[in-house]
C-alpha cells in the first residue's frame, strides 16, 4: 500500500530546482513544482529549431538562462503579479525545464499537474507527454503554434485550478533520481498583451471529498453509494449494522474522481450505517449521520414517507427555506425516498450548478436517502436524452434495466421502481418521444399492465393541468402528456401524478377521462369533487386491492419548491392553487395515502388523503343466554377483539381505532353501552340486541350485532304461614284467617296470588253434625293478593276432621312459579287437637 512522501527540497545552481522524496516516508503531499520554482527557458520570438527535442530529459540546456515560475509577460495590465519571470513581448511561446528528484518511484500514489497560463500549454516528463491544455491543437506543437484564446487568472496569486490527473501517463514516466519536467505555454495570437505560465506539479495529494456521498437506485438488497473526490483515488464503502461495526467492505481498486459503488446482499428494510473513501483514508461516515434503510420487501405494507420537490434548482434562499420547513416538519421521522420533478439545477444543468443547487443545499438527507429524479427542461440545456450524455446522466444512476423493479426501459431518460407497496412510473416530457405509439408509451403501458402493487405514483416535469406560470391550454409539451399519456395512466389505476415546471402549487379533484383543455372538464369527469379530507368531505376513495382501473388519480403540481412564478391559478380541474413556495410530503400506510403541502415558513396549506381502505369486520363474541343475578339484570361478558381490518398490519387489527358498543342499534331506542375492544355492560332481564360498530383510521366502519338474553330460570322461594292451623270448638261461626307469605328471587320481587283455598268436606256435607251451612269459605279472592279469608269451624260427624287448604303461588317475571300450601283442621274430636 502507497503513503504520500515527504518532500526535501534541493538547489542546484540558479536555473534548476530538485526535489528528492525520500522512499518510506509516504502519506503527505509533496508539491514538485509551483510558483517559484526555479527553471530554465527559451524566450520563442523566432525558429530555435530542434522540434520537441527541448522535450527530452537529455537535452542540453544549458544555454538557456535561468529563472523561477510564473513566466511571461504583461504588456497591459493583469497578469503582472504573476509573472517573476519576465520574457519578450509578442514571444509567440516560451519552453522551459524544470528538474526533480523522486528517490523511490513505488512511494508515488498519483500525480497531479495544474496551471494558470495563457493561452495554451503542453507538458511533459522525461519527454514523454502527460498533458496539454484544452486551447492546444492536435499534433506535435511547433514553435508558433497559434492555441485557442484563455486569459489566466490575472490574480495576485496562481490559480492553478483545475488540477488534471497525469497519474496514468506521468508515473509511468517517472525514475528513481533525477526527472525533468519541461513545460511549453504559447500565444493565441501575435501581437498579443500577455502570455503566461505558472504551474503546479504535486504528487500523493490526499483526496478531498468534493461531493456527496449521495445515495441512488435503492432496492431491497442493495443501494448505489456515488461521490465525487478531486483527485483519483480506489473507491472503497465499509458497511455494517453499526457505526462502529462496519466489518462489510467494497473495494474497487481503480483510481477515480467518480466513484460509483454498488452493495448487493442487504437485508430488506434494514438500516446500514456506511463509510467512504479510499484503502487508507475514511472521506465521510463511520457516524451516525451516515446511514440508510434499505426498501422494503416487494409488497409490503408499511408506513413511508416520501418529499417531493419540483423546479428546486435555484440554489438559493428561497430553496433553502423550503429545506429548512420540510426538515421542521419532518423532525427525526427518516425520509424514506424523494423526489426531484425536474429543473433540479438552474439555469443550464451544468454541473456547477448541480452542485450549488443540490450537492451543497442537501448533503445531509443526499447521504441518508435515495434521490430519484426526472429532467426538466433547465436540465436539457446542458444534457442529451436521445444520448443520454451532460451533467445530469453524468450525475444520476438510474434503472434502465429495470434493477429496481418494473420493466427494463432500456434508457434513463425514463424508468420505474418499486418501493414497498408503490410502483413508481419516472418519464421524460421534455426530449423523449411523447407521441403516441413512441418506444416511451408502449414501454409504459407495458411496464404498468405487468405491475401488482398497491398504488402507482406517476412524476415527470410538464403537468397535464396548469394555470401557473405556463399554461396547459396552450403550451404543446404539456398537452401531448395529458392527451397521450394520462389515457394510459388512468386505464391502469394511476392514483397520484406529481409535476412540477409552473412555479406554483395546484391540487386537483379526483379526476378520470379529462384529456381536453380546461373548458372541457364536465361534473362526470371528477369521480370525486370534494375537498379530499377526512377533516371535511372525506378522504378520496378508491376500490380496495390494488389499482382499478379509471377510478380517478389526483395530479398536483409541485413546481415552487425553489421560485414561484404567479399565473392566473383558476384551472377548473384544481382544488386548491397557491403561489407559495415549498414542497410536498407523501406518507403511506397500507392502503392510505395523505399528502400535505408545506409552505416555506413551515405551514401547512393543503392536505388530501386518497383511501383503498377496505373496510373493517366487526365481530362480537358472547353468549346468547345469561342468567339474571340481581334486579337490575346481570353483568354480560362482550368481547370485540376478534374484529379485523384487511388494511391492518399482519397479525394485528391496529388499524380499527374505534370500538363502539350500542343497544339496540339503528333503533329510535339506540343506546351507547361503552367504548373498547371488550366490555362488561349490566343488562336488564329482558332480549336485547347487542351491537358494536368498529370504525377504521379511514372513517370507514363494520358492524356486527347479537340478540341476548337475560334470563331468569330458576323459580322464586315461597314460604307461607297461617294465623290458625286448628280451629275449635266446631261451632258454626265463620273464623278469619290471614296469611303470612314470604318470597325470596334473585332477579326481582314475584308477584303472590291466592291460588285456592278447599276443603275436603262440602258445605251442608251429609249426614248430622256440620250444621246444614253454606258459604263455608268465604272472602278467599284467588288469583289476587289475598292474604285474609274466613274458614266456618264446623265438620262432618264422622271421619278425622274437616280439612281446609290453602295455595299460594309466587310467580317471578320469567313467569317461573312456585307454590306453598298450608292447611287448617277442624278436628273430630277435642282429643285430635
Amino acid at each position: 500500500m502507497k503513503h504520500p512522501a515527504a518532500a526535501i527540497p534541493i538547489l542546484l545552481g540558479a536555473a534548476i530546482a530538485l526535489l528528492a522524496v525520500a522512499p518510506g516516508a509516504r502519506g503527505a503531499e509533496a508539491v514538485l513544482v509551483e510558483a517559484g520554482s526555479a527553471m530554465s527557458y527559451s524566450t520563442n520570438l523566432a525558429d530555435p529549431g530542434g522540434g520537441l527535442a527541448w522535450t527530452a530529459a537529455g537535452f542540453d540546456a544549458s544555454a538557456w538562462p535561468g529563472g523561477t515560475y510564473g513566466v511571461g509577460y504583461e504588456a497591459a495590465s493583469g497578469a503582472q503579479n504573476l509573472i517573476r519571470t519576465a520574457v519578450t513581448v509578442n514571444a509567440s511561446s516560451v519552453y522551459t525545464r524544470a528538474v526533480f528528484t523522486i528517490a523511490d518511484v513505488t512511494a508515488v500514489e498519483n500525480l497531479l499537474l495544474g496551471a494558470d497560463y495563457d493561452d495554451g500549454f503542453a507538458a511533459w516528463i522525461n519527454g514523454v507527454e502527460v498533458f496539454r491544455s484544452p486551447e492546444m491543437p492536435a499534433g506535435d506543437p511547433a514553435w508558433d503554434t497559434r492555441p485557442a484564446l484563455h486569459e489566466s487568472s490575472n490574480g495576485t496569486v496562481p490559480s492553478y485550478a483545475p488540477l488534471h490527473d497525469i497519474s496514468g501517463t506521468g508515473i509511468p514516466a517517472l525514475r528513481g533520481g533525477q526527472n525533468v519536467l519541461t513545460i511549453g505555454v504559447w500565444n493565441g495570437q501575435i501581437p498579443s498583451s500577455d502570455l503566461v505560465l505558472v504551474p503546479r506539479l504535486s504528487m500523493n495529494q490526499p483526496p478531498a471529498l468534493t461531493r456527496g456521498p449521495y445515495l441512488q437506485q435503492g432496492t431491497p438488497t442493495g443501494v448505489i453509494v456515488r461521490w465525487r473526490t478531486d483527485v483519483p483515488t480506489p473507491s472503497r464503502v465499509a458497511y455494517g449494522l453499526a457505526p462502529d461495526a462496519l466489518a462489510s467492505i467494497v473495494l474497487d481498486p481503480s483510481p477515480v474522481t467518480e466513484h460509483l459503488v454498488a452493495l448487493s446482499g442487504l437485508s430488506p428494510d434494514t438500516p446500514y450505517f456506511y463509510a467512504i473513501g479510499t484503502p487508507s483514508i475514511t472521506l465521510a461516515g463511520g457516524d451516525t449521520d451516515h446511514v440508510f434503510r434499505t426498501a422494503p420487501p416487494p409488497g409490503a405494507r408499511k408506513p413511508m414517507r416520501i418529499w417531493v420537490i419540483g423546479d428546486s434548482g435555484t440554489a438559493n434562499a428561497n430553496a433553502r427555506a423550503v429545506r429548512d420547513a420540510y426538515a421542521a416538519f419532518a423532525g427525526p421521522r427518516d425520509t424514506d425516498l424523494w423526489l426531484m420533478l425536474g429543473d433540479n439545477a438552474y439555469n443550464d444543468g451544468t454541473d456547477a450548478q448541480y452542485q450549488a443547487a443540490v450537492f451543497d443545499m442537501y448533503p445531509a438527507l443526499l447521504a441518508r436517502s435515495v434521490l430519484w429524479p426526472t429532467f426538466g427542461n433547465h436540465d436539457s440545456i446542458s444534457a442529451d436524452s436521445l444520448t443520454q450524455s451532460g451533467p445530469y446522466y453524468d450525475i444520476f444512476t438510474l434503472p434502465a434495466a429495470g434493477e429496481a423493479g418494473g420493466l427494463p426501459s432500456g434508457t434513463e431518460a425514463y424508468y420505474a421502481f418499486d418501493y414497498g407497496n408503490i410502483h413508481f412510473v419516472c418519464l421524460d416530457s421534455q426530449e423523449s418521444d411523447r407521441s403516441p405509439g413512441s418506444a416511451m408509451l408502449v414501454w409504459l403501458q407495458s411496464d404498468l399492465a405487468a405491475t401488482d402493487r398497491e398504488w402507482i405514483i406517476a412524476f415527470w416535469h410538464h403537468p397535464p393541468y396548469s394555470k401557473g406560470s405556463h399554461d396547459s391550454d396552450f403550451d404543446p409539451q404539456l398537452a401531448q402528456m395529458r392527451e397521450n399519456v394520462l389515457p394510459i395512466l388512468e386505464d391502469a389505476g394511476v392514483d397520484l401524478v406529481l409535476t412540477g415546471h409552473s412555479h406554483a402549487y395546484e391540487r386537483s379533484f379526483l379526476l378520470d377521462g379529462h384529456y381536453g383543455p380546461s373548458w372541457t372538464l364536465v361534473p362526470a369527469m371528477k369521480k370525486d369533487g370534494g375537498d379530499g379530507r377526512i377533516g371535511g368531505n372525506g378522504a378520496y376513495r378508491k376500490p380496495p386491492g390494488g389499482s382499478a382501473s379509471n377510478a380517478g388519480a389526483v395530479y398536483v403540481v409541485d413546481g415552487s419548491s425553489g421560485q414561484v412564478g404567479g399565473g392566473a391559478l383558476n384551472h377548473p380541474a384544481m382544488f386548491v392553487s397557491l403561489n407559495l413556495l415549498g414542497s410536498l410530503v407523501l406518507d403511506v400506510d397500507g392502503s392510505r395515502l395523505d399528502a400535505t403541502f408545506i409552505d416555506a415558513a413551515g405551514i401547512q396549506r393543503d392536505t388530501f388523503t386518497i383511501s383503498k381502505n377496505a373496510p373493517p369486520q366487526a365481530l362480537v363474541h358472547a353468549g346468547t343466554a345469561i342468567e339474571c343475578e340481581s334486579p337490575s339484570g346481570a353483568v354480560v361478558s362482550l368481547d370485540g377483539g376478534g374484529s379485523t381490518d384487511p388494511d391492518s398490519h399482519p397479525g394485528t387489527s391496529d388499524d380499527i381505532v374505534r370500538y363502539e358498543w350500542l343497544l339496540e342499534p339503528g333503533g329510535a331506542g339506540e343506546t351507547p353501552l361503552g367504548e373498547g375492544p371488550a366490555i362488561a355492560p349490566l343488562l336488564a332481564l329482558g332480549e336485547h340486541r347487542i351491537g358494536l360498530r368498529v370504525t377504521d383510521r379511514m372513517g370507514d366502519t363494520g358492524m356486527d350485532t347479537v340478540t341476548m338474553r337475560v334470563v331468569d330460570t330458576t323459580p322464586p322461594e315461597i314460604t307461607l304461614a297461617l294465623s290458625r292451623r286448628v280451629v275449635w270448638p266446631p261451632n258454626h261461626r265463620v273464623v278469619p284467617i290471614l296469611a303470612t307469605v314470604e318470597t325470596r328471587d334473585l332477579c326481582g320481587p314475584p308477584v303472590v296470588t291466592l291460588q285456592s283455598v278447599t276443603s275436603n268436606e262440602p258445605d251442608d256435607a251429609p249426614g248430622l253434625g256440620d250444621g246444614a251451612t253454606v258459604n263455608d269459605i268465604q272472602g278467599a279472592d284467588t288469583g289476587t293478593a289475598d292474604f285474609a279469608f274466613s274458614l266456618r269451624a264446623e265438620r262432618a260427624r264422622l271421619g278425622f276432621g274437616r280439612i281446609y287448604r290453602a295455595t299460594y303461588a309466587a310467580t317471578d317475571a320469567s313467569g317461573n312459579v312456585s307454590v306453598a300450601e298450608r292447611h287448617v283442621l277442624v278436628p273430630h274430636g277435642a282429643r285430635r287437637r
